[in-house]
């Protein structure tokens, strides 16, 4: 992996932790600018409600996405316990702990399930998930309390020390390759009010005025950042880049625009040669404010200069604007630039098919038609073992071969994906595109294989007779199903989780479907778990209560794409006799209930 290549990855990895959250920091934004002392409309009672946003649910939203990110709700759930801790432990806004601690939590969970999920035994999966997240997120909320706050402290510190040491040798603008990244990184308040307010204040008792109230106030860098993104972005950047703009300049809440730049780390060169060309100016022309700026907003930025600077003052926001606006419209053009690239790059890197999968925004619609389409094509050409599914475009399965999305959907696909081939198409019912996949694995199919690929290329029975359990002991029916979870998963019809998503849809509506049968399957949203589709049979005698009646055959199912629709319709019409259902509730022979199912 090239330098770039890993900084890009690095910055899609934190702008998956933060933009999800955008929308929260815009709301912190508008009650801080507005209700604050300094602010817009000052009020004492609902500024209150900004402290605890930035000190807890800030943070505490950024690691549930970024643990999320890793390993799905148990990965947000340990993120969030781990970096309540780090937050408990020190006194600046924890944005950095949350970023470190949320993905490391989620992998040491992600670490223990796969290295003794296999080993627990049915009926003990709900204790086991909920003490393990218990005990190893309590040992990582105590090390983040002892150890996380304090690193972060120092880097601080150690930020503070060289600001200082580059003021005291009049280095100005050298001070924004310290300041520019300590802002980034939520350091603002320690460095403005740290530093800066303490240096200014005594040098306006000497001088009337001073320019180190300008080194962390001047919004023109913020702002060229947050036009070139609405500009020249993509996305959801793109579209909330308006808004937060206003909230930045007018408001002067520049945390704001933190989060663009984390999504782009080269972005911080902007906001350092805007922040350095506009200290240059005011050094040159002996500029500086009676007081610090808070919140930095450009009124406040202006009022605060002395009789005579008002427009130098202005002048130096516009330089800052105007370098920064420059250097981020490349960057960020650049950034799409290079997004195209490398899809392009993809589509002539090919390797074997064995898995497609159709990708739409919410992996529910137009996905799924398409996917069942192209696997209705797959099967008429005597080549339905190639799986063929559908997903949502940011859960698309780590072992697809092939992703196939629209082309509104292109460059998110390649930024989420970069090391999977894409397919673009104009529509999911026909393209070209899909033709020329369809040829490609006629082709691949005609090779001969070895003795490994043929053993990955294996069809996988839907039922076999050891996935079919006789004369069960009545049990709850959160167990039942979570043991034909258990079993979908050790037949290898479904990936880790899918027993989860199976009790979360018990949870939302019953799945017993009369006539003494049951059959649980997983939410919409664990289509992107299922490996195979498949079913397993539990038999129990006595009967598994499912409110106010009882079930006497469990029959979990997994589906690929839509095909567990044609499983329960299949199901339905071997199950109608009554006579036969009689007999397979308490039968003793695996054939019984084999023959009348397979």
């Amino acid at each position: 992996m090239t330098l770039r290549q890993s900084v890009q990855k690095f910055g899609r990895t934190l702008s998956a932790m933060v933009m999800p959250n955008i929308g929260a920091f815009i709301t912190w934004g508008l009650l801080t600018a507005l209700f604050i002392p300094t602010g817009w409309c000052p009020d004492e009672t609902l500024a209150k409600i900004g402290g605890p946003m930035m000190t807890y649910l800030l943070p505490l939203m950024i690691a549930f996405t970024a643990g999320y990110n890793v390993y799905g709700h148990r990965g947000g759930l340990i993120g969030a316990i781990a970096t309540a801790g780090v937050v408990a432990g020190s006194d600046i806004p924890m944005f950095i702990g949350a970023m470190m601690l949320g993905p490391f939590s989620a992998w040491c969970i992600k670490s223990f399930d796969k290295k003794l999920g296999e080993k627990t035994s049915a009926g003990f999966e709900m204790l086991v998930n909920n003490f393990s997240i218990g005990i190893i997120g309590m040992i990582l909320a105590v090390i983040g309390y002892l150890v996380v706050g304090d690193v972060i402290e120092w880097v601080t510190g150690w930020l503070k020390d060289g600001v200082s040491v580059l003021i005291s040798h009049r280095l100005l603008p050298l001070v924004s390759v310290i300041v520019e990244p300590a802002k980034v990184l939520f350091l603002n308040n320690a460095v403005n009010h740290g530093i800066c307010t303490p240096i200014g204040v005594q040098e306006v008792n000497e001088f009337g005025r001073s320019v180190v109230f300008m080194i962390e106030s001047n919004p023109g860098a913020g702002l060229g950042i947050l036009m070139a993104v609405w500009l020249f972005g993509q996305g959801a950047a793109k579209q909330s880049a308006p808004g937060a703009a206003v909230i930045h300049f007018f408001g002067g809440i520049h945390e704001i625009f933190f989060p663009y730049v984390l999504a782009q780390p080269l972005l911080l060169i902007a906001t350092i040669c805007g922040s350095a060309s506009a200290l240059l100016f005011y050094s040159l022309t002996g500029a500086g404010l009676v007081a610090p700026a808070s919140p930095g907003s450009f009124i406040v930025f202006i009022t605060m200069a002395p009789k005579g600077y008002t427009l130098v003052t202005i002048a130096g926001v516009l330089i800052s604007f105007i370098i920064s606006f420059a250097i981020a419209s490349f960057v960020v053009r650049f950034a799409k630039l290079t997004t195209k690239t490398d899809l392009t790059e993809q589509e002539i890197v090919r390797g074997k098919i064995q898995k497609i999968v159709f990708a739409c925004d919410a992996g529910m619609g137009s996905s799924a038609l398409g996917a069942t389409r192209f696997k209705s094509r797959l099967i008429k050409e005597s080549l339905g073992k190639i799986i063929c599914t559908n997903s949502a475009i940011d859960r698309v399965p780590h072992d697809a071969s092939v992703v196939v999305c629209q082309k509104v959907l292109a460059e998110r696909a390649a930024s989420l994906m970069p090391d999977k081939e894409l397919i673009v198409i104009d529509n999911f019912l026909s393209d070209p595109a899909l033709d020329n996949l369809l040829k490609r694995i006629r082709e691949q199919e005609k090779e001969p294989v070895g003795e490994a690929d043929e053993i990955v290329a294996e069809t996988i029975p839907m039922l076999t007779k050891d996935n079919i359990l006789l004369g069960l002991a009545p049990e709850n029916k959160e167990t039942a199903i979570r043991r034909a979870g258990d079993m979908l998963e050790r037949a290898g019809y479904v990936s880790a989780g899918y027993g989860e998503s199976m009790a979360e849809r018990e949870n939302l509506t019953t799945t017993y479907m009369g006539m003494g049968i049951a059959i649980p399957h997983g939410t919409a949203e664990a289509k992107s778990k299922v490996l195979h589709s498949g079913i397993v049979v539990l038999q129990y005698p006595e009967g598994v209560s499912f409110g106010e009646e009882r079930a006497h055959l469990v029959i979990g199912i997994a589906g690929v794409g839509d095909a567990h629709l044609d499983i329960l319709a299949k199901l339905g019409a071997s199950l109608e006799d009554e006579e036969l259902l009689r007999k397979l509730f308490v039968t003793t022979n695996t054939d019984d209930i084999y023959n009348a199912l397979k």
